[in-house]
């Protein structure tokens, strides 16, 4: 028994000797996937007409699908971002040339069933309102009185506005009432051109304000006045041609009168009127009477000097800017720093100054003198 088991190993180690050594190879433990799904096609694009000639389409309604400008957008056609052509207006699609532009293919919406596109280049276009009369009262006041939500609530902030701007403008009117009478003593007791004037010269100021020019100021001023009785006339039916012809003689002679007699200074202020030549004599005379007052601009000078400067700085014949330029000019707020302006610490009511001296590349305190400020 014992041989035969012992034969039996013998012959299976001398099977195992004889074997060629192997190698083990790791695969994947999942399958790769096929091509199976990308072999799918997409669906079609169903691009091409949806409106064929003579049909009746309404507002929005796709006409073409296109990839690219085939056909362009004709009269009441508009274009999306994808080339898509669809009708602006309820009417008949139209397929058709155009001789001004011969290369190019056009669909346009013909607002009636007879007409043809396109339509005469030079003839007025035609058009749809889209109106028509409410016979309802009650859905004609609701007509009226709707708005969006976005109008709603800005409406109480416009209304409260155009309160306080109606406010300044009456308050306006009542100072210029007042101050006329010096100027136009001519109207002093007439209430109607002195209130009429008085509204004159604020619309005046409203257009100054504006940036306009005094000549256009007051033309504007005069042309909307006559376009109010124009629509007087026309389109109200509340005042006669004779009537009409009598009020604007009337505002056009008070006018000639108010220009000539005031004006509004830069500062909009009332002053005499007077034509550029003089403005430009007054202001020489000013720099002149500037330069006598004050020769050395570096030097300090007193409160009675700079007020009677300022005064004549303010002087109605210089722009705004002009005044900025020669206050600074001749009403230095700080002196330059010569030697008698300057002090030090026990000077008595010196003023300490903090500042960079770049050459030491160091903060150092400086003192100047009371003169050295404008007072």
């Amino acid at each position: 028994m014992f041989s035969a088991v012992s034969k039996t190993k013998e012959a299976i180690l001398s099977l195992v000797k004889a074997q060629k050594p192997f190698f083990q190879v790791r695969l994947a433990h999942k399958k790769a996937g096929g091509s199976k799904t990308y072999m799918k096609d997409s669906i079609g694009r169903r691009l091409g007409p949806k409106k064929h000639e003579g049909e009746e389409v309404r507002i929005g309604q796709i006409i073409m699908r296109q990839r690219g400008t085939r056909w362009y957008p004709g009269s009441n056609v508009g274009i999306g971002k994808d080339h898509t052509l669809f009708a602006l207006e309820p009417g008949y699609v139209r397929y058709y040339l155009d001789p001004f532009h011969p290369k190019r293919k056009f669909i346009g919406v013909a607002l009636k069933k007879d007409d043809s596109l396109p339509y005469p280049h030079f003839d007025p276009t035609p058009r749809r309102l889209g109106r028509s009369v409410i016979e309802n009262e009650q859905a004609a006041k609701k007509e009226e009185e709707w708005m969006c939500r976005k109008e709603s609530l800005t409406l109480p902030g416009i209304l409260k506005a155009e309160a306080a701007r109606d406010e300044r403008r009456a308050k306006k009117v009542a100072e210029f009432e007042k101050k006329l009478p010096e100027f136009i003593p001519e109207i002093k007791n007439d209430a109607a051109k002195l209130s009429l004037a008085a509204k004159r010269m604020c619309s005046i100021d409203r257009f100054l304000r504006g940036g306009k020019s005094l000549e256009d100021a007051r033309f504007y001023t005069t042309y909307n006045y006559e376009y109010d009785l124009r629509l007087q006339r026309d389109a109200r039916k509340e005042v006669s041609p004779e009537k009409y012809a009598e009020l604007k003689t009337q505002y056009e002679e008070l006018a000639k009168l108010v220009d000539s007699k005031v004006m509004l200074d830069p500062g909009f202020k009332l002053v005499v009127n007077s034509t550029p030549e003089q403005i430009e004599l007054k202001k020489k005379d000013d720099i002149a009477r500037l330069k006598k007052l004050i020769p050395d601009v570096t030097s300090p000078v007193n409160k009675k000097v700079a007020k009677e400067a300022l005064a004549l700085i303010d002087d109605f014949c210089f722009s705004l800017s002009e005044r900025v330029h020669l206050k600074r000019q001749f009403l230095k707020p700080t002196l330059p720093e010569k030697p008698e302006l300057m002090g030090n610490k026990d000077t008595k009511h010196a003023t300490a100054i903090n500042r960079m001296n770049y050459e030491t590349r160091r903060v150092e305190t400086i003192y100047r003198t009371k003169n050295s400020f404008l007072p």
